[in-house]
């Protein structure tokens, strides 16, 4: 438990100081979304939601004017990953890189709803111009973290038994 907090907090202070700096045609990627998707996938719908709304209200802490906004829309895609992403293919790399797109897609849609308050042209054009780069941004950059934790984490069994790390 310590170590996913540490995680978190760690996650959080990248996502505030360095990720802005790494912006593709405005767009950058969101790591709160790709933490959420790993620390939910395969778990069940309580425990997502209450791991979505926790990363949603650290998030929310660093914006006091819509705060709660990011803990409703956490909570959203955490709910919807436990749902759909345990029981397909949890395994496979495309299918991880879609679970990131689409949770970042809901993501966005859910906060310029409420920022934009409700104005379907706006949240068009706000979609189009950024959301959808910064999933795709987000998407391959969530995939590479993933994979390499993946690796790094990855044991093997011996041959007399026991396991070794990779």
């Amino acid at each position: 438990m310590v170590r996913i907090i540490l995680v978190a907090v760690v996650v959080f202070i990248l996502q505030v100081t360095f990720v802005h700096k790494v912006t593709i045609a405005g767009a950058s990627p969101d790591l709160m979304i790709v933490l959420l998707v790993a620390f939910v996938l395969g778990r069940g719908p309580v425990v997502a939601v209450i791991v979505g709304f926790l990363l949603g209200f650290l998030l929310d802490l660093g914006n006091a004017s819509f705060l709660g906004l990011n803990a409703l829309a956490k909570s959203i895609i955490a709910y919807g990953i436990s749902r759909v992403g345990g029981g397909f293919f949890p395994e496979s790399t495309l299918f991880k890189c879609f679970l990131i797109l689409a949770a970042s897609l809901v993501n966005d849609i859910v906060i310029l709803a409420v920022t934009m308050n409700f104005s379907i042209p706006e949240i068009l054009v706000s979609f189009f111009r950024y959301s959808i780069l910064s999933a795709v941004y987000t998407a391959v950059i969530g995939v590479v973290v993933i994979e390499i934790i993946g690796i790094a984490t990855r044991r093997v069994v011996r041959p007399r038994g026991g396991f070794r790390s990779a």
